[in-house]
């Protein structure tokens, strides 16, 4: 009994395929548009099945219905996922392809019966959310359930399902449920836990106003620093002295050369003339040289005494003495002094 059952099965699924191509459009050689496309990748599907490469057969009759669909095509991808176990997506197929045919269509016997004997097989699923519930998003197998599914039976494969549970503010919850032929159940789905709030992080503790912060360390002055200092500050004195008696003393030597052009050889002048003038006017030039003399001489003499009476510290070690060399400009001299402060 149970062998003429397959034996009629299979052949009625031959009659049911030759049918089926029976009546599709016969091919045309010509590529150039995706209806053509289609009806040429069509019959290479059917020819590969026939042949008995299943698989790539039924790859093509599916890139076949994207670029263009046909009752015939939708009905051979029925029989594609029923031989491969999805019956939910045959019987799918089935649907759409008796959509596209009338009532009196050869097909839609066909077709009519395969709906019939799939709906009984197909296993059915509803997806329940308790009315409260703050729920986002509902998904079946990695696919959103839209809000108007929610509690409809569902037409789902033979097999092991997870329906995922997405709400604001809490953890994703997971369900699983495995159903086989004819089967049929409910799922009441609830949100997951809340969310453990994320701690902001802490700020460093303050240091208390009643323990006294203690001041910063005052830099440590080298040891004879001050004199030492002191003793460049009157050497420099004496060094602007010493520079500005030389331009005085170079002015006069300038003032006297004018003067002996003249007057006569004792120095008398005549009244009015540029030599009686310049000779006139040279006592302010005479005192503040000779007080610019006086001022870098006592400036130098005081400011190396300093220097060199200052203790010695590490700066000292490492080569900070003061060099002390002579220093000539025009019209006049002096020395110069030079080290590390």
């Amino acid at each position: 009994m149970k062998t003429s059952n397959v034996m009629r099965r299979a052949f009625g699924g031959a009659i049911a395929v030759l049918l089926l191509s029976a009546l599709a459009p016969s091919p045309v050689a010509a590529d150039e548009d995706p209806k053509a496309r289609a009806q040429k990748l069509f019959f290479e599907g059917l020819k590969d099945i026939e042949s008995g490469n299943r698989e790539a057969g039924c790859t093509k009759l599916r890139e076949s219905l994207s670029l263009f669909a046909t009752p015939n095509t939708l009905f051979n991808l029925a029989r594609c996922d029923e031989d491969a176990g999805r019956i939910a997506a045959a019987l799918e197929y089935w649907k759409r392809g008796l959509s596209l045919i009338d009532g009196s269509d050869p097909r839609a016997k066909v077709a009519k019966e395969k709906i019939d004997a799939l709906e009984a097989r197909v296993p059915r699923l509803r997806v329940i959310s308790q009315q409260g519930q703050a729920i986002a998003v509902v998904l079946l197998d990695g696919e959103e359930i839209t809000p108007t599914s929610l509690a409809v039976p569902l037409r789902v494969e033979p097999g092991k399902h997870v329906i995922v549970v997405r709400a604001s503010g809490r953890e994703d919850k997971r369900f699983a449920v495995e159903l086989g032929e004819k089967e049929r159940t409910e799922v009441v789905v609830t949100p997951g836990p809340e969310l453990a709030p994320v701690e902001a992080p802490k700020p460093p503790p303050l240091a208390s106003s009643s323990a006294p912060v203690p001041p910063p360390p005052l830099p440590s002055t080298p040891p004879g620093s001050g004199r030492r200092t002191a003793g460049l500050v009157v050497g420099g004195v004496g060094v602007a002295g010493l520079v500005a008696a030389g331009i005085t003393g170079g002015v006069l030597v300038a003032r006297d050369q004018e003067i002996d052009r003249d007057c006569n050889e004792q120095g008398v002048c005549a009244a009015g003339s540029t030599g009686y003038a310049l000779a006139k006017g040279s006592g302010p030039l005479l005192v503040g040289n000779a007080v610019a003399w006086g001022v870098g001489l006592a400036g130098i003499g005081v400011g190396i005494a300093l220097a060199l009476t200052a203790p010695k510290g590490k700066a000292d070690a490492a080569g900070g003495n003061a060099s002390i060399a002579p220093l000539v400009v025009q019209g006049g001299g002096g020395l110069s002094i030079s080290g590390r402060f």
